[in-house]
C-alpha cells in the first residue's frame, strides 16, 4: 500500500513546476469506514494507478481525518495530483471491467461532500519513504491580501523551516482556484510530521515563539486560520 517516494509536492513532497492538486471531502459513516477504505485501496486504487502510470496524473492518496464528528462533516478525503490544469479536467481510464457493480458504485458506502481545485505554489519536500502512520496538519485561510500571504510564505517562512528544525518533515503553501467565495478559504498551507503525537504537539501555542523577521503575516491575515484539520495517510501512490 505503501509507494517508496511520492513525487509530488503537495501535501508532502516534491517541488518542480506549477503543480494541481483536486481534494474531494467524503463522509464515510463509522460503521462503513473498514469496506470504504478495502474498496478504495483494493480495487478503485487499480484505475488510479493506472493513469499514473499512463501519465495522466502524477499522483494519488486516500486520508482520513483525525478526529472529530462523522455524522455531520467528511471523514476521508481523495487528492488527485496533475502536472497540469488540462491533465486535471481530461478524463482518465476509468475503472476495469473485473469490477463488480456493486464496488463500482462505492457511493453506497459514503456520501460526496465536494471537490476543490488548487495549485501548489511552493512546497519543501519530504526525504525518503513516506512513514507509516504519518500525518499532515491541513492550514486554511481567507487572507485579506492574499498576494502578500503567499509572497511571505514562499520567501520568508519556507527559508525559515528550511534553516531551523521545527519537526516537520514536508510542507508547502496551495492557492485555491475553484470554487472562491467570501466565505471560503482561498489558500491552505501544509505540515508533514511523523506522527500524530508530533502533529499535535506542533498545534500547542508557544508563547516564545517569535516570526520570521520582516513578517507582515498580521497585517495579511489578521483573522488568522479558519480552520486547521489533521489527517493521516492511508494510500499513496506515484
Amino acid at each position: 500500500m505503501k509507494k517508496a517516494i511520492f513525487i509530488l509536492s503537495f501535501l508532502f513532497s516534491v517541488s518542480l513546476n506549477a503543480q494541481y492538486y483536486m481534494i474531494t471531502f467524503v463522509n464515510v459513516p463509522a460503521e462503513n469506514q473498514e469496506e470504504f477504505v478495502n474498496i478504495e485501496t483494493e480495487f478503485w486504487a487499480e484505475g488510479k494507478q493506472a493513469n499514473i502510470d499512463a501519465g495522466n496524473q502524477l499522483a494519488w492518496g486516500l486520508v482520513r481525518k483525525v478526529g472529530g464528528n462523522p455524522n455531520n462533516s467528511w471523514t476521508h478525503a481523495f487528492i488527485n495530483v496533475y502536472e497540469s490544469a488540462e491533465k486535471m479536467t481530461s478524463p482518465g481510464i476509468g475503472p476495469s471491467g473485473n469490477l463488480s457493480s456493486s464496488l463500482v458504485t462505492n457511493g453506497t458506502l459514503s456520501s460526496y461532500q465536494a471537490d476543490f481545485h488548487w495549485v501548489v505554489k511552493s512546497s519543501i519536500p519530504q526525504s525518503g519513504e513516506r512513514l507509516d502512520g504519518q500525518v499532515t496538519v491541513w492550514n486554511f485561510a481567507n487572507p485579506k491580501n492574499l498576494s502578500g500571504f503567499i509572497n511571505e510564505n514562499i520567501n520568508l517562512w519556507k527559508p525559515f523551516f528550511e534553516s531551523n528544525d521545527t519537526g516537520r518533515i514536508s510542507w508547502g503553501v496551495g492557492l485555491k482556484l475553484n470554487p472562491r467565495s467570501n466565505n471560503l478559504s482561498t489558500v491552505m498551507t501544509w505540515d508533514g510530521y511523523s506522527s500524530l503525537a508530533e502533529a499535535l504537539n506542533s498545534l500547542d501555542i508557544d508563547p516564545s515563539f517569535n516570526p520570521p523577521r520582516g513578517s507582515k503575516m498580521d497585517e495579511y491575515d489578521p483573522d488568522g486560520w479558519t480552520a486547521q484539520v489533521i489527517v493521516q495517510d492511508i494510500m499513496w501512490l506515484n
